[in-house]
């Protein structure tokens, strides 16, 4: 009981005449306190006439639910608490995503100030029970708080295991190639929007789990400071991360570089920037076809494409990885650029003597190696890129149908 009412005068008995007292009045104006706290709600609360209809209609459920409880718990006795948690038994699950918990503790207390500022209308002019009651609510509005806490605390707890589980099956379902309704389902309800480019970016796992579950997190709070959406899990020994809302402009490495210091140590393996979320697969087929081949290649650096790792990644068994580069040849060249190409990579290694061999000017040479450059984004006079050229042109020119 209150201690203010605890004087010498207060009596077991008259603390308990009186609580039923006021017991009688407060469940007679349950109906009028509701309706005064719903109508201070939409006074007093923005963000609650801005809600829409069917959340507007949750939250003052949960409301009414607070009044209610507190005349049930009032008349219990003001000892159980089995009322005070059952305040959030009737809102919905989703309730804990439409408002935050400083918006319900908000909504509380706009109940119980209506409360509150009925307590003469209720208890009458008599001090000792005005008293009483405010001192009443104050102990409610505690056990309120409590409850509210535990509860959005619980629904965190609830929806980050169901955010993940649902995550695994996404990134479960791009990896295994699915692009139906379901994994754009899915993946909506994960809150990512499905139409914004993609890339996917593979590389090894941190060395223990302790450290896997802290760079995964890690992770997920790097891509939500640039606000994209992510995606990672781990596959045997390579860690899968999918980032969504890159631009179509971006550079897939520049996208990626933020995240590389939460993968194990050696080489991270970026895919390209594809248009939606159903165009995932490749993006990953390509990162891990990259990650594969990294033993082919002589240097290891900290992050790169799989763009540029074509002739590796051929040589690893990806042998469809050089069929962009085939198609650009044979689409965007002519068939003296290709002799031009073929003849410095594969007799005369220098541009004089390409130009002696075929009868033309070195300049025209030149001419025709920018071209090659300027049609595949492979420059012959590198030597990664030449060998992918190399490698293309032999495709090429033994596959007349591809």
């Amino acid at each position: 009981m209150p201690r203010s009412i605890r004087s010498t005068e207060s009596t077991p008995e008259r603390i308990a005449a009186e609580h039923a007292v006021l017991a009688r009045r407060v469940q007679r104006m349950t109906g009028e306190l509701t309706t005064a706290a719903t109508t201070r709600m939409e006074d007093a609360l923005p963000w609650f006439v801005a809600l829409p209809a069917n959340e507007r209609a949750s939250v003052s459920l949960v409301a009414q639910s607070g009044i209610t409880n507190f005349v049930e718990w009032f008349s219990a006795g003001l000892e159980s608490k089995d009322h005070v948690g059952d305040i959030f038994s009737s809102a919905p699950r989703e309730l804990a995503r439409a408002l935050t918990l400083q918006q319900t503790v908000e909504l509380v207390r706009t109940s119980m100030a209506v409360v509150e500022e009925m307590v003469e209308q209720i208890a009458g002019t008599n001090e000792y029970r005005q008293s009483y009651l405010r001192e009443s609510l104050l102990r409610y509005s505690s056990e309120i708080a409590f409850a509210a806490a535990e509860f959005y605390a619980r629904a965190a707890e609830n929806r980050g295991a169901w955010d993940a589980r649902l995550q695994d099956l996404v990134l479960d379902a791009i990896l295994a190639g699915s692009s139906d309704d379901a994994l754009l389902a899915r993946a909506a309800a994960a809150g990512w929007d499905v139409n914004k480019h993609v890339l996917a970016i593979v590389g090894p796992v941190p060395s223990n789990q302790i450290a896997i579950e802290v760079h995964m997190e890690q992770i997920r709070r790097t891509a939500k400071s640039a606000k994209l959406h992510v995606m990672v899990g781990v596959h045997n020994d390579r860690m899968i991360t999918i980032i969504g809302g890159v631009s179509e402009s971006d550079n897939p490495e520049s996208v990626a570089k933020p995240f590389v210091g939460h993968f194990g140590a050696g080489t991270v393996v970026t895919g390209p920037i594809v248009s939606t979320l159903q165009e995932a697969h490749s993006s990953a087929l390509d990162a891990l076809s990259g990650f594969r081949a990294l033993g082919f290649v002589s240097t290891s650096p900290r992050l790169v494409a799989s763009d540029d790792m074509i002739s590796a990644r051929v040589i690893a068994g990806d042998a469809a990885a050089i069929d962009p580069v085939v198609a650009k040849l044979r689409q965007d060249l002519s068939s003296d650029v290709r002799q031009t190409l073929a003849c410095y990579l594969e007799v005369a290694p220098t541009i004089e003597g390409c130009a002696r061999t075929l009868f033309v000017h070195v300049n025209t040479v030149r001419y025709r190696l920018r071209r090659v450059l300027e049609a595949t984004g492979l420059d012959p006079f590198e030597p990664t890129d030449a060998l992918t050229l190399r490698i293309a042109l032999m495709i090429e020119r033994n596959s007349p149908e591809l």
